[in-house]
Parts: structure tokens; C-alpha cells; sequence
């Protein structure tokens, strides 16, 4: 009897470890909290300080301000386990969900994991190695707190910086991930200009991880067979000299029609420039006399269309 009790009581043990384990695998749940001047607060105050930190974790960044001020976090804990000069606080998964389901708070249940690539671009189009890798480190310094993980062999997501002159870039994001490509013209401030792009990079980082926003299987079934039938990518090479404003007014122009989604360059030059164009519906065959207005002349390729 007493063998069985044991046997019965190293199984509940295992079951028990295992749970922990598995809730310990994402780990946007696991809050770290230091504790200032060596007093520890209340086990209620720790809990109460580390919500927030979960909330800008895993809540999208249009629902974040309006999240519910009502919510115990006492509630929602799992354990507390003490560190060297603080603790670290885990939620639990389960409740966490619940409730925001139940509030119906826009939420990312899947932890977002990107391969994330940074590539910046001076004005005479030479890569900058040394502020790529600048940037890039402060980008994984500030991921944990996004609540995103980076790592070599998860979907790429490539932003690109370029300069276009002294105060304009041109910041696109393109990859396997679920943030649709875009590219979108931006003026720097006064400063160094390397805090401004490190924001940048950390905001189309944030734009990624929302992408990833829960919905239930009706509504994503729904969202797929949508997708499907809508979207449209091909690629438009244009063989054509231009400047630099010329180029800015004719990407400006196009990304205006109201049947384009978004247009990322995928190389620029004086003479010829590649696109890749993504369309809201499945029809591109507006797009000859969309570039016969502006006296340019657009045959249909294997790929998209070819300009000249």
C-alpha cells in the first residue's frame, strides 16, 4: 500500500513539473522585478507592478491604452519565485486568455519569432555595416520587452533603411512574416539621426508582432479564403531613367491608387528600379494604362510587368 502510495505520489510530482515546464515555455509570462534599495514589497504590490509589463507584451498597441483598469492582478498569478534582489513573476496562460477573451481585448496569444534583418543604405548606396549592427543589437536588447523572440531559423523580417538625401528616407519591411510589405517615405529630425531609426525599427518590430493578433478559427478561415481570392503580389521593373524626385513622385503616385496595397523597392537606381507591388484585388490589368497616362509603356512578363 505504501509502494502505491509513493508510485502514485512521484506521477502526481512528474504531472505537476510537467505543467510548470510547459507554462514556463513562452516566455513573455515570466516577469522579472528588482527591488529598489533593498525593500520588498508586498507580494500583492510585486504582482501588481508586473502586469503592466505582460500587458505591453502580449496586448496589440491600439488596444493597450484602453485596457480595463478593474483587473486583479492576484488573479491572474501562477507563482512567484524569489532571485538575487527580486523575484520573478508567472502568470498564468490560462487565466490571462480567459479574461481577455472575455473583455474582448485584442491580444497575441502565439509569441511572435522573427529572423530579423536590418539593412541600412547611405545616400550614394553603400551599405552601412558598423550602424547595422548598432541597430541590430538594440533591437534584441529591446525585443523581450515587445514581446518578441529573435532567432536565425524563424520567418524573416527585413527592414530597410535608405537614405534618399539629408533629411528624407525611405523605410520599407518586407519577409515571410504576417506584416504586409510597405514602403513609406520619412523625414528625419534634428539630432542624431540614429535614435529616431532605432525607434523606427523597434515600432515596424511591434507593427510585426500585431500582425499576429488572436482571432478565433471562424474568423481566421474566414481572413484566409478572403486573402486568397484578394491579394495580388508581381513585380514591376521599370527601364527608365529618372531622378530622385521623379522616382519619389511616380512611387508617391502609385502607392496612392486605390487598388495598391503596398510597393517595396528592391533596388533603385538612375536607370532602371525594381518593385515588388502588392494589389488589393486580383486584377492587375489596369496597371498598362495606368503608366500609358504618365507616357510610359508596360508589357506583362513572367514576373509582373515590365516598364519602359
Amino acid at each position: 500500500m505504501m509502494t502505491c502510495f509513493r508510485c502514485l505520489f512521484l506521477c502526481l510530482c512528474i504531472l505537476l513539473n510537467l505543467s510548470v515546464a510547459q507554462a514556463q515555455e513562452d516566455p513573455r509570462f515570466n516577469i522579472s522585478i528588482n527591488f529598489e534599495d533593498g525593500n520588498t514589497p508586498s507580494l500583492r504590490e510585486q504582482v501588481k507592478q508586473a502586469l503592466p509589463i505582460l500587458w505591453d507584451r502580449i496586448i496589440t498597441q491600439q488596444a493597450r491604452p484602453t485596457m480595463p483598469k478593474n483587473i486583479k492582478a492576484m488573479t491572474l498569478l501562477r507563482s512567484v519565485r524569489p532571485q538575487q534582489g527580486g523575484s520573478i513573476i508567472q502568470f498564468s496562460p490560462e487565466r490571462i486568455w480567459a479574461r481577455l477573451e472575455k473583455e474582448g481585448i485584442p491580444h497575441i496569444r502565439t509569441l511572435p519569432v522573427f529572423n530579423l534583418r536590418v539593412e541600412l543604405i547611405n545616400a550614394f548606396g553603400s551599405s552601412m555595416q558598423g550602424s547595422e549592427n548598432e541597430v541590430l543589437a538594440y533591437a534584441h536588447e529591446q525585443s523581450a520587452k515587445l514581446g518578441i523572440q529573435l532567432k536565425a531559423n524563424a520567418p524573416l523580417l527585413a527592414i530597410r533603411i535608405q537614405w534618399l538625401d539629408d533629411i528624407q528616407v525611405q523605410l520599407s519591411a518586407r519577409g515571410q512574416s504576417r506584416l504586409s510589405e510597405f514602403s513609406e517615405t520619412r523625414n528625419l529630425d534634428m539630432g542624431d539621426p540614429f535614435i529616431q531609426l532605432k525607434r523606427w525599427v523597434t515600432q515596424t518590430m511591434m507593427r510585426a508582432r500585431d500582425a499576429y493578433v488572436w482571432q478565433n478559427k471562424l474568423v481566421m478561415d474566414a481572413n484566409n479564403a478572403s486573402d486568397e481570392l484578394a491579394a495580388l503580389s508581381l513585380h514591376l521593373l521599370i527601364e527608365q531613367a529618372a531622378s530622385l524626385p521623379e522616382q519619389i513622385a511616380l512611387e508617391t503616385a502609385l502607392k496612392a491608387d486605390p487598388r495598391v496595397q503596398s510597393i517595396l523597392p528592391n533596388y533603385l537606381n538612375y536607370r532602371s528600379r525594381e518593385y515588388i507591388i502588392q494589389l488589393k484585388q486580383n486584377d492587375d490589368s489596369w496597371i498598362a494604362d495606368w503608366f500609358a497616362q504618365r507616357g510610359m509603356v508596360a508589357t506583362p512578363n513572367t514576373q509582373g510587368w515590365l516598364i519602359r
